[in-house]
């Protein structure tokens, strides 16, 4: 059978499993159209931020960067991908708009946490894989009457399994 295959012999009855197996090889990438379940490893950077009462020192020095790590787990992130995403593991937030497909991430949420109890709208775009993931954030709102304006950069990659 090898030898027909090199005289050029026709392949008439494999051709559609040979079919089948390309079709599948080529849809996969598009299969994986979202986050790796595993352990991740998060980086804030804070762009710029005007936040009433508080020096542009302290929020530097503070919140200027920020690394955390989070565990996500498979049906984690096929029930709310967009926890990934979010900075503050203790606020609470209601999605507004999430949009993942072919590596391009939008996401609009409102978030309320101790520090912002009237709550901020959080709009993020970005880029990502199955393993990471770039995003940009102008959170607005406001804090005591007074307006709010948070502008930061996020980066996260998967760094391995989940260690529970």
């Amino acid at each position: 059978m090898i030898d027909r295959f090199r005289r050029g012999a026709t392949i008439t009855g494999r051709t559609p499993a040979i079919l089948a197996l390309l079709l599948l090889t080529g849809a996969a990438p598009a299969l994986a159209d979202s986050f790796s379940p595993g352990q991740w490893e998060h980086r804030t950077v804070t762009v710029s931020a005007e936040v009433p009462g508080v020096p542009q020192w302290v929020i530097k020095m503070f919140a200027g960067n920020r690394t955390r790590r989070s565990c996500e787990t498979a049906a984690e992130l096929a029930t709310r991908p967009e926890a990934l995403l979010t900075q503050d593991d203790a606020a609470v937030c209601k999605v507004r708009r999430f949009s993942m497909a072919g590596g391009k991430l939008v996401y609009d949420t409102f978030c309320t946490n101790k520090r912002f109890p009237e709550g901020l709208l959080v709009a993020s775009k970005g880029s990502y894989t199955a393993d990471s993931y770039a995003i940009s954030t102008l959170s607005t709102g406001t804090k005591e009457g007074e307006p709010v304006r948070i502008e930061t950069t996020g980066t996260g990659r998967r760094i391995g399994s989940c260690k529970k």
